[in-house]
């Protein structure tokens, strides 16, 4: 039988990367860039055609990376995307303007009006909307450049509006079209009343076909492979959510699993065939295949804390000589040294304010002068432990306690933050061998979208292969006298933000 190999794009808001796999989920080669998002005030902007144009570019150079033989083996492509976000195509297959990120909140005032005019969705998506949403979006574009919403013939998703270039199809899939809060959990398709009751009817012409992730909706055009250097006519998926990707590409996929990112966002992500009844904060989306619901809950509470507490560093004395790698080893090698409770040092993650601890900031309380440095990284490592720990509750109290936890993300690089993870969750922390997750669950899609494979569980027997795994040690009590510390200074707070 001739190899297969698989070719995932991910369009993140911080990188763009292109990751070439062969059928047994080995990383043959990749490639990546920085999104070029631009921030100004309220509003988080990317040119479409940009980002098209690196996506491309970063496509060409994992496949001359990968060599001739392994791009000849090629059986499909997939993508994946942010979530959130509204990128506008108009009927000739340009971008109407500049998409919008899920980090653009503008149409704050949006959502803000539909609470106090008592719309909500949550009845047919199980999401509460929030200002990044497409659906949100959407209405935004409608209030405040009228012109630009009657002239988008599609309102596509980040990933969507890669498959578009790449295959010239519209599409949208079940993961991400659901986190957008557009569909009807019952059906798994479009909810006409969902969008009357938003006033926002108009919308549902402009809202692409919906698919399973796996689904063929295209194939590479001619255009497109000038522009990537892919083979004219090579089957294109649907393709997924990123953070349903991630846990698809970790093999979280069983009911005793959680998939946990700590990245710059807090995510913590399981699947169920049951569809609960569950605390409103949870996001409840559909899963890649039917019979399948993923539930989540994050907020911007993870490791993004140290990166942001290193690039202030690096303001006051410069990089570190040797360099990031060397930096974090010796932060790890020093925060080892720290026993479980940092010492009474608590530090509360929200540089990003998050619906764990309305109304309150990052914060470090309970230094002396006895404590050093490595105190402060490791409060900050158990505070962000405390958060996901914080989110797995909630999602506990809906009925999804889960005994395996699959780490990914930044932290999962640092054998000592996997060490804490495990002792403030209570349970095993395992790590996954693929240094891009997210990119090796597309790649699982498109082996089950192109025959390669007969089922995504399938995919993970024969594509995933465990990491290092890390088993509670002694520490126990520190880590529940530290976790009772950290929810108690965040209430303490949060009632001083709220004026109580």
């Amino acid at each position: 039988m001739p190899r297969r190999n698989y070719l995932a794009v991910d369009l993140g808001l911080t990188a763009t990367k292109a990751v070439v796999f062969d059928e047994a989920g080995a990383e043959l080669a990749s490639a990546a860039g920085d999104t070029p998002v631009l921030a100004e005030g309220d509003a988080s902007t990317v040119d479409m055609e940009a980002v098209w144009a690196l996506a491309a570019r970063v496509i060409r150079e994992a496949l001359e990376r990968a060599g001739p033989a392994a791009a000849g083996a090629l059986a499909g492509v997939g993508a994946s995307g942010h979530g959130g976000g509204l990128y506008p195509v108009d009927a000739g297959g340009r971008p109407v303007r500049p998409a919008l990120t899920s980090m653009d909140a503008r149409a704050q005032v949006v959502v803000d009006r539909w609470a106090a005019e008592g719309r909500s969705p949550y009845a047919f998506s199980r999401h509460q909307p929030w200002a990044g949403q497409l659906l949100a979006q959407a209405r935004w574009l409608r209030e405040a450049a009228r012109a630009d919403f009657d002239r988008t013939r599609w309102a596509l998703g980040a990933k969507d509006w890669l498959v578009f270039r790449l295959a010239g199809a519209a599409s949208a899939d079940r993961t991400d079209a659901s986190n957008d809060g557009l569909l009807d959990l019952a059906s798994a398709d479009y909810a006409p009343d969902l969008l009357a009751r938003m006033d926002l009817a108009e919308l549902r012409p402009k809202l692409a076909p919906v698919h399973e992730s796996a689904a063929i909706v295209g194939r590479v055009t001619a255009r497109a492979a000038a522009e990537t250097g892919l083979p004219e006519g090579l089957p294109v998926i649907a393709g997924m959510l990123d953070l349903v990707a991630c846990a698809v590409g970790t093999g979280a996929l069983d009911e005793r699993s959680a998939s946990l990112t700590a990245g710059t966002w807090n995510i913590n992500c399981t699947f169920d065939r049951r569809l609960l009844d569950v605390p409103a904060s949870v996001k409840t989306s559909l899963g890649p295949d039917p019979g399948r619901f993923v539930y989540v809950e994050s907020s911007a509470t993870s490791a993004g804390n140290l990166a942001w507490l290193l690039a202030r560093a690096e303001e006051l004395v410069g990089p570190a000589p040797g360099g990031r790698a060397e930096l974090y080893a010796r932060m790890n090698a020093g925060v080892a040294q720290v026993p479980p409770g940092s010492g009474g040092v608590t530090y509360l993650p929200f540089i990003h304010r998050a619906h764990l601890a309305p109304g309150v900031d990052a914060a470090f309380t309970g230094l002396r002068a006895e404590h050093g440095v490595f105190h402060l990284v490791r409060a900050l490592y158990e505070g962000v432990a405390f958060a996901h720990r914080a989110h797995l509750e909630v999602l506990e109290a809906g009925g999804l306690r889960r005994e395996r936890a699959v780490l990914s993300g930044g932290a999962a690089a640092s054998p000592v933050w996997c060490d804490v993870f495990a002792g403030v969750l209570d349970r095993p922390i395992e790590t996954s061998d693929a240094a891009q997750a997210g990119a090796r669950g597309v790649a699982m899609a498109v082996a089950v979208g192109t025959g390669g494979r007969r089922s995504y569980q399938e995919a993970a027997d024969a594509m995933v292969r465990a990491g290092r795994r890390h088993v509670p040690g002694t520490g126990r009590e520190a880590y529940e006298e530290a976790y009772g510390r950290f929810r108690a200074v965040a209430a303490r707070l949060g009632a001083v933000a709220g004026g109580g």
